[in-house]
């Protein structure tokens, strides 16, 4: 019998916190199949689990080096659930998400876009930049457990004219969730789910185009975590900036092709903005919405040390485009830039006056008590996932 969900996690040497992650998994549900494919030199997970002497997991050892592209491929290959969850190696679930995938397949939902109102700081977590949270601390939100349809195709519109925000309202296969039908769908027309240098991102493109049927989800199905070696420990800490072919995550990528639209050095905006035009590239319907301009605007305001590779972008962008519509198409940018920054700013004004009913438990040791302490919590707030019989 297939299993209800297939929770996804590639990693690679962080098997402190690999190990609890994946126990914190298994003990959500047993419903779960958790699959693991470490590409780490050493295998320092297996020993923990017996060798590989549980049903419900799969240790995989691709025993080759690979990018995190193509790690993600190798671990969806071995999946066998009616739904696939990908998420890192510090991050946890609840034992709700096998309540929503049943929904799901009652309903035929493609894909489920999970909002994230806990988020699990580890020890080693720390910050000194875009954010300020404790290691060791569960941080928890208000939610309301409301599970509501949405236009995926609109999503990825409003990414496009966003460029390199990252995957903002789109539907997700990372810290998300997807019907084995729809990935089906995507492999046989797009060749693959995951690809450019962010599978997150590449994705994303993909699902919005293909899925029939989003919803988004109210409730800390996924929690994610942030430890010192993750992608958000490493922004929190001001390290996510430098030379593209320098950097580890990229020199994984084999033969690495750049695209010349996008400034050629490693950032989140620059690593976003390539990986959503690799996902649309051929595809002139999408293309045409992306807004180049906001690339290069974004690039410039967080990264001005790059500003001569991001000018010699945008020129030759107005001299494909014409200087007057990239111009405009500059300014309009800039307008909606600022006010983003200015309601960004405004909202944080305002929180001071309104009650903040976050609430920060401590002494959060790992994934394993985090996922003790998330489901105490919910359980305690007596709020459940708000479904209907038909779906809509």
């Amino acid at each position: 019998m297939r299993p209800l969900v297939s929770v996804i996690i590639p990693t690679h040497g962080r098997p402190e916190c690999a190990v609890s992650t994946i126990r914190a998994v298994l003990a959500a549900s047993e419903e779960l199949e958790v699959v693991v494919s470490d590409t780490s030199t050493e295998d320092r997970i297996s020993p923990h689990f017996g060798g590989q002497g549980i049903p419900r997991l799969k240790l995989l050892r691709p025993g080759e080096p690979l990018s995190v592209v193509d790690n993600f491929n190798y671990a969806l290959s071995h999946a066998s659930g009616e739904y696939l969850a990908f998420i890192g190696d510090d991050d946890l679930v609840s034992p709700q998400i096998a309540e929503i995938a049943h929904w799901g397949v009652a309903n035929n939902v493609d894909a489920f876009s999970f909002s994230f109102p806990m988020l699990y700081y580890w020890p080693t977590f720390a910050s000194t930049t875009r954010w300020k949270a404790e290691g060791s601390t569960l941080v928890v939100s208000d939610f309301d457990g409301r599970v509501t349809p949405f236009d995926a195709k609109e999503e990825l519109s409003t990414a496009l004219r966003n460029m390199g925000a990252g995957v903002l309202g789109m539907p997700r296969a990372y810290a998300g969730m997807i019907s084995r039908q729809l990935v089906k769908r995507i492999i046989e027309t797009h060749g693959a789910l995951f690809g450019g240098v962010s599978p997150d991102i590449y994705s994303a493109a993909l699902i919005s185009i293909e899925s029939r049927k989003s919803y988004r989800v109210n409730f800390p199905i996924v929690v994610p975590g942030a430890c010192a070696g993750s992608t958000s420990g490493k922004s929190a800490r001001g390290r996510h900036v430098g030379g593209l072919r320098d950097n580890a995550h990229i020199g994984a990528f084999k033969n690495l092709v750049w695209d010349s639209r996008v400034p050629e050095y490693y950032s989140v905006p620059t690593v976003w903005g390539y990986s959503l035009l690799k996902g649309i590239e051929d595809k002139p319907q999408w293309l045409g919405k992306a807004d180049f301009s906001m690339l290069y605007l974004r690039c410039l305001i967080s990264d001005p040390q790059y500003k001569d590779m991001v000018m010699s972008c945008l020129l030759q962008h107005a001299r494909k485009n014409g200087i007057l519509a990239t111009t405009f198409e500059l300014v309009g940018a800039a307008v909606r830039e600022a006010t983003r920054i200015g309601r960004a700013i405004a909202q944080r004004q305002l929180k001071r006056f309104l009650p903040d009913n976050t609430v920060v438990l401590r002494d959060v040791l790992d994934t394993e008590q985090a996922f003790e302490v998330a489901s105490q919590h919910i359980r305690k707030m007596g709020k459940k996932l708000e479904l209907t019989k038909s779906g809509s």
